[in-house]
């Protein structure tokens, strides 16, 4: 994206990544979207390894795990032609943010996880949330106190996508009660260990992130298992939230896009008062308005992935572009969902599941109020 607009290798992995999409996910996509949490994790294992075979889980690892460098908006053109067609495959959205924190610990750590996690043969989770610590990243009251070689931790991750069907997760925890937010740190937690318990929580919606709660009473974990040095925790949960933000504005945006697609669809066929309803101006003037704040949103997620690129700062921008595509596109799936009329409010059409998704991303890695903050602050120099 060399100034404004696409470079001809961009353009030229997005037609690879559209084959690859319309062959290996389409099929068996509307199916996926009726599963549940658990039916659809076994679902995606054999796209897994498609994923695998493309190189995509190996993407800015190490070399010497397989790794090979690209750049964050060539991760978005991957990541977005995916996700149009199924947006519950995951390509090179999680193992980013994984990578990045798994590169912090000893080499000897990273051996034994980097192999496993881009073959696909493990997963890892994000445990930054809890009941009194969401929007409020340095509140955390899950504890590591020091002993020895090893930290003991207790207390409880609420929600923590994927511990269900993870085998490691990175929790952030407090480890001195008495410096705020500098007082927090970040542990990989391989989720095998005594004391840990996993329980499901039910969702309305996102089944693929196998929504859990997760408690730890005493649990030890060695102390070379601290992410990037104790009291650096804070820093790295801000810095993973800003990379899946701008996945999540993504995923929002092309399950608005594949909405669109099918209310346009729709708009052709439906008959009404001899003439087809994309005839009217009530039915052709919300398609164009909505297809327009959905490009403009899609754009700034792009501007945070060039930005990302050039080494700039993107915190702003990043924090837009979450609240303000997640917006659009929920109020746009709900625009489509009344063009296409009661067969879209029916749980078996796909834009019902879509717009419970979308929902859920209004909170999922910080709500719109928080994103507001955000931006208001950073534009006044705090």
């Amino acid at each position: 994206m060399g100034g404004f607009g696409f470079t001809q290798e961009q353009e030229m992995l997005r037609e690879e990544v559209r084959k690859f999409a319309k062959k290996e996910l389409a099929p068996g996509a509307s199916e996926r979207l009726k599963m549940g949490p658990m039916e659809l994790h076994e679902a995606l294992k054999p796209l897994d390894k498609k994923i695998v075979e493309m190189g995509w889980s190996a993407l800015n690892a190490p070399a010497k795990y397989g790794g090979h460098p690209i750049d964050a908006v060539s991760m978005g053109i991957i990541f977005e032609e995916c996700a149009k067609v199924d947006p519950y495959v995951e390509t090179v959205g999680a193992m980013q943010a994984t990578t990045a924190l798994l590169e912090t610990l000893p080499e000897d750590v990273q051996d034994e996880w980097f192999p496993r996690l881009i073959k696909r043969e493990t997963k890892h989770a994000f445990g930054f949330t809890e009941a009194q610590a969401g929007s409020d990243a340095a509140n955390v009251q899950t504890r590591a106190v020091r002993d020895g070689d090893d930290y003991i931790i207790t207390g409880e991750k609420f929600p923590i996508p994927f511990a269900m069907v993870a085998d490691v997760a990175s929790i952030s925890v407090r480890t001195d009660p008495k410096a705020g937010f500098k007082g927090v740190s970040m542990f990989w937690v391989p989720l095998h260990l005594p004391g840990i318990n996993i329980r499901p929580l039910p969702w309305m919606g996102n089944p693929n992130l196998v929504p859990s709660v997760a408690s730890f009473e005493g649990v030890r974990v060695p102390a070379r298992y601290c992410e990037g040095g104790e009291g650096q925790g804070f820093y790295m949960v801000v810095n993973t939230l800003d990379w899946l933000r701008v996945i999540t504005a993504l995923t929002c945006l092309c399950r608005a896009l594949a909405s669109l697609e099918e209310a346009i669809a729709w708009a052709k066929e439906r008959i009404v008062f001899g003439q087809p309803i994309y005839k009217y101006q009530g039915v052709s003037f919300v398609i164009a308005e909505h297809a327009t704040l959905l490009e403009a949103a899609r754009l700034l997620c792009y501007r945070v992935l060039w930005l990302k690129d050039q080494g700039l700062p993107y915190m702003t921008e990043c924090s837009m572009a979450k609240w303000y595509s997640v917006e659009v596109s929920i109020q746009a799936i709900k625009d489509f969902m009344v063009i296409i009329g009661h067969p879209a409010y029916s749980t078996e059409h796909p834009i019902s599941q879509r717009l419970r998704d979308v929902v859920g991303f209004q909170m999922g890695d910080g709500t719109p109020q928080m994103q507001k903050l955000i931006i208001a602050r950073m534009m006044m120099g705090k």
